[in-house]
């Protein structure tokens, strides 16, 4: 029987929870506590194997409950219950290694089940582990690379350096070690076509792989698809045999890694051995999976900046209000990414704010991107997310649709008008045509829509117009008759007129420079 305790300060989370599930026919027994110090109290007398606590709390929040918790039971598997506001504590939560997180205001009980059969699982298969490995974890060889596993993961999640009083001190670490920081590629991929389980265990089978060579030294679980593995480097050889077993490893499981290195000496420098090879290895965003690297002197990153504020971005949003490819905002973006020295989670952040930025300049659509950015968060290079940026401007600006000056009901008729136009721009639209989908009389219409968007409905149209134009120019072979018809212009010497008014050249003009400027980014 599985012990389950649900921490949440509002009774009704706590007892809906509760209620969800049948806990008995799920093999647990539940208790619940309103606040991080009285479920703190409770697993000091009597331990607990899943925790299901909400993330803000009085008293003491869940972050701060979860790291006392798995001090007190190292098994706990911990389930944290967020909103959409608490995602930069989900991601600490995350790192010190919470199952999963569940969003309040979308909780379902299927959603719950699931994740609490997967922490069931984990906590089954460590038992299993436990038992097999019975008669090893006796041997003193076991002992010591636990300790040493245990240690250097406070060293870790702490951020702090060795103390003076730390009894732990393996002898070899007073002379040269490797430091290494190992990745499984793809492993969003894998985790979807095979589970988040069958990842985990073949990162336990690759920890193995590495005990069978190494008679000192310790792997451990950096993170959900990461490893740390620290070992005696005497020779300062490690590197080439790092690359021949990350090459066995590989062909033997069909995988992919990126691994960075550091070399150290003395146990003080562990932690920065730490950083120094995760840094290196997160390189693999910048220069393709798949690599070695080897930490630089000085691989730090610049703060943290908002980019909308700190970064001349005007031609890149200049280009999305224009109706250029998507793919020369993205280049503009990349030209400061590559030569910037920025970590992957600062540049997905800046990815993330252009993307609002974006929306925000469209119309007020931000609200419906949050699977998206979690989507652009889980890309591993720069590659992945340009082109993720890419489809993302693309779909934008087909759905073009401007921001208006109220949402009153004034503006609810506009927008009703604006979807219209967006989904017939390239027909036979008339003034009048639009104003009947709305029930308003023609003049009235022309002063209302003028008044809401800032500009005449035909200036809108032909904006619209002239917007598909370019795409349809940049990405087809068609004559440019075939275009404006396409794009909704009836007459292609006014489509032609209109277009270099509108871009300052002529269509055949437009399609050779854009050509021109795709061929030299590739």
């Amino acid at each position: 029987m599985y012990r389950v305790l649900i921490v949440d300060d509002e009774p009704i989370i706590r007892n809906g929870i509760s209620a969800f599930i049948d806990w008995e026919k799920e093999g647990a027994s539940v208790e619940e506590c309103a606040n991080g110090a009285e479920a703190l109290a409770r697993l000091e007398s009597r331990g607990c194997d899943i925790l299901i606590t909400d993330i803000k709390m009085p008293v003491m929040d869940g972050i701060e409950l979860m790291r006392r918790a798995l001090a007190l039971c190292p098994w706990i598997k911990v389930i944290l219950i967020s909103n959409y506001s608490d995602f930069n504590y989900v991601k600490e939560g995350l790192k010190l290694g919470a199952v999963d997180y569940l969003l309040k205001l979308t909780l379902q009980r299927d959603d719950l089940l699931a994740v609490l059969h997967r922490s069931i699982s984990m906590l089954e298969e460590e038992r299993r582990k436990v038992v097999e490995l019975k008669s090893y974890q006796q041997s003193a060889l076991y002992l010591e690379r636990k300790r040493a596993e245990q240690e250097i993961k406070r060293l870790i999640v702490q951020e702090q350096p060795l103390s003076p009083s730390t009894i732990w001190v393996p002898s070899w670490l007073d002379h040269s070690y490797a430091c290494v920081y190992l990745m499984l590629d793809s492993a969003e991929e894998w985790k979807e076509n095979h589970g988040y389980l069958y990842v985990q265990l073949l990162l336990e089978e690759l920890q193995e792989a590495f005990y069978e060579h190494w008679e000192e030294g310790s792997a451990l679980l950096a993170a959900e698809s990461s490893l740390f593995l620290i070992f005696p480097d005497p020779e300062r050889e490690a590197g080439n045999w790092l690359l021949q077993w990350k090459e066995r490893v590989e062909a033997e499981w069909g995988i992919s890694t990126s691994v960075g290195f550091a070399v150290k000496r003395g146990a003080r420098r562990i932690l920065p051995g730490y950083f120094g090879s995760r840094s290196a290895c997160q390189r693999r965003f910048f220069e393709g999976i798949g690599g070695l690297y080897t930490a630089r002197e000085a691989e730090n990153h610049v703060a943290a900046a908002d980019p909308l504020n700190d970064y001349d971005w005007e031609p890149f949003f200049e280009m999305i209000r224009g109706g250029e490819p998507a793919s020369f905002a993205v280049d503009l973006a990349m030209e400061r990414w590559k030569s910037m020295n920025l970590s992957p989670e600062q540049v997905q952040q800046e990815a993330i704010s252009l993307l609002t930025e974006a929306c925000r300049l469209h119309a007020d659509t931000g609200a419906l991107l949050p699977e998206r950015y979690e989507q652009l968060r889980k890309t591993e290079t720069l590659e992945q997310l340009a082109a993720f940026m890419s489809g993302e401007l693309e779909a934008i600006g087909k759905s073009f649709i401007p921001k208006l000056l109220d949402n009153g009901y004034g503006g609810q008729l506009i927008t009703k008008a604006l979807e219209y136009i967006a989904s017939h721009y390239t027909e036979n639209l008339t003034l009048q045509s639009v104003a009947d989908t709305v029930h308003l009389s023609k003049s009235y219409f022309s002063l209302l829509f003028k008044k809401q968007t800032e500009r005449t409905f035909i200036d809108y149209l032909i904006e619209l117009r002239i917007r598909e134009a370019k795409r349809l120019l940049t990405q087809l072979d068609s004559r440019i008759s075939d275009v404006a018809k396409a794009a909704g212009f009836k007459d292609v010497k006014y489509f032609s007129k209109v277009f270099k008014k509108s871009t300052g050249l002529t269509p055949m003009e437009y399609r050779e420079s854009t050509r021109c400027q795709l061929f030299l980014a590739e």
